[in-house]
This record gives C-alpha cells, sequence and structure tokens, in this order.
C-alpha cells in the first residue's frame, strides 16, 4: 500500500501520528507512540488494526461483512486473502472510507 491517502485514513481511525520527513514533498511517516516507533504497514501493524477493530467492536459484523460482500467470499476466505499486508490495508482503507460516507 504506497498511497498516501490510505495511509492517512488508517492512522486516523487508529490513533496513529504523523511526522513530516526532511522535505516538503516526502510522505509523512506514522508512528503508533513514542515507544513503538514507526509504522511499516506490515502484518504486524495489521494486528495491531484487528485488536483495534475488535475493541470498538469493528471486525466480524462490520469489517469481515464488508470484505466478504466486496469480494463474494465466505470468511474462511477472507481471512486467508487478508493475510497479505496490502489487501488487509487496501481493505481497511476502503471500508473506512465507505463507513464515511
Amino acid at each position: 500500500m504506497t498511497d498516501t491517502e490510505d495511509k492517512e485514513l488508517i492512522s486516523e481511525y487508529m490513533g496513529w501520528f504523523a511526522h513530516p520527513q526532511g522535505f516538503w514533498y516526502d510522505p509523512p511517516v506514522y508512528f503508533t507512540d513514542s515507544f513503538r516507533g514507526k509504522v511499516k504497514f506490515d502484518l504486524n501493524d495489521a494486528g495491531l488494526c484487528v485488536k483495534e477493530m475488535e475493541k470498538r467492536e469493528d471486525w466480524e459484523h462490520d469489517f469481515m461483512d464488508f470484505v466478504a460482500g466486496s469480494q463474494r467470499w465466505n470468511y474462511h476466505q477472507c481471512i486467508a486473502w487478508l493475510f497479505n499486508a496490502d489487501n488487509f490495508f487496501e481493505s481497511m482503507a476502503k471500508w473506512i472510507k465507505e463507513k464515511k460516507k
């Protein structure tokens, strides 16, 4: 996932903060907090997102329903597909955009 807007949406949902890089044209770097460091948008960070979704009760009957409906799969197929970080964060960004409508 490289889209700056998608990273911004996900970071806003998660409460992660942005820090500008050296030049004005560089995209910002996102951080979880001062102890965990830089967000890499990999499967480790996807796990943090799932934990937050579960805490907010968004995981099963909101996010998974969205992914299953958009892919026309059952939950088991979706879980296997979401084990790819790019697929997970792309779906999460689409879900957040849909939720904001």
